[in-house]
């Protein structure tokens, strides 16, 4: 169980996970607790446990949400020259300009952007996200973007701590793969060099988060990124009618037509119809 990770979006999906483990390993005739040594929860808090394998220091940060890393904002504004960037917000006030640095802070780092790049294009912008990443390892915080970040470059740099902490670890699960940004899939990659196995599941007809840094490509490329995957389609649903089913299918095939994986979804309920009547 100590070489399994999955990898889920939420704590809520990783308890479902959890539950459905644990009622497999009872209906093989093993413990439960085997659970336990699996490592199943989302990307952020095991970022967080290698980088605390990494560094020490790192297990005393603080992790900061999104409404408490703007809290550190409001409250270092002119320590961190925030004022510099105030009249380009949408209103020019105060808390218009945190909401935007923000949002810039979140995007370069799920998108991996080097900030001495940004200094080039928009001198202003990149040295405040200078300060901000200087300011918040000064004050022992992290955020869940800058966890992901700092865990990719030490993956990149060959980590030698890190690497210790994935020698036991062969598997990896990803749930909701359709939803990952790219810092996200530098992560997964950077993992499965070190790993043994990769297994993603997802719906690229459910992709919905492109504006949060979202990259549908992932799925849909999945095959040419990494070279002699199987594939498997899932097609039954079991929360909708058939009607229900058969009209999202159709219109999604309308918009996407061949930007999509093809499948042939069916709904459980008809399924299960069908059987009776042969039953019958």
């Amino acid at each position: 169980p100590e070489s399994i990770i999955a990898f889920t979006f939420t704590e809520k999906a990783a308890e479902s996970i959890k539950r459905r483990v644990s009622d497999a390993l009872e209906k093989c005739e093993l413990s439960s607790a085997l659970v336990g040594a699996m490592y199943i929860g989302t990307i952020h808090a095991y970022c967080q446990h290698l980088l605390g394998s990494m560094n020490a220091k790192y297990r005393q940060y603080e992790v900061l949400d999104e409404n408490r890393l703007k809290l550190f904002l409001l409250s270092r504004f002119y320590e961190l020259k925030l004022q510099n960037l105030k009249l380009r917000a949408r209103n020019g006030s105060m808390f218009a300009t945190i909401s935007e640095v923000s949002n810039a802070w979140k995007m370069a780092n799920d998108e991996m952007l080097d900030f001495q790049e940004i200094k080039r294009i928009d001198n202003e912008l990149g040295e405040c996200l200078e300060n901000i990443s200087n300011r918040l390892d000064l004050d022992q915080y992290i955020d869940f973007s800058l966890m992901i970040r700092r865990t990719v470059e030490a993956l990149e740099q060959d980590n030698e701590e890190i690497n210790k902490a994935l020698s036991e670890v062969k598997h990896l699960m990803v749930d909701e793969y359709q939803d990952v940004n790219i810092s996200q899939e530098r992560l997964i990659k950077g993992l499965y060099k070190r790993l043994e196995s990769l297994f993603v599941v997802g719906d690229d007809d459910q992709s919905i988060y492109g504006w949060r840094g979202a990259d549908v490509e992932n799925i849909l490329d999945f095959p040419q990124r990494y070279k002699n995957c199987a594939t498997h389609t899932l097609s039954i649903n079991f929360r909708s009618t058939n009607l229900i089913v058969t009209a999202s299918d159709e219109f999604i095939q309308r918009e996407l037509s061949v930007a999509r994986i093809p499948k042939e979804p069916k709904s459980n309920s008809e399924i299960g119809r069908a059987s009776c009547r042969e039953r019958v």
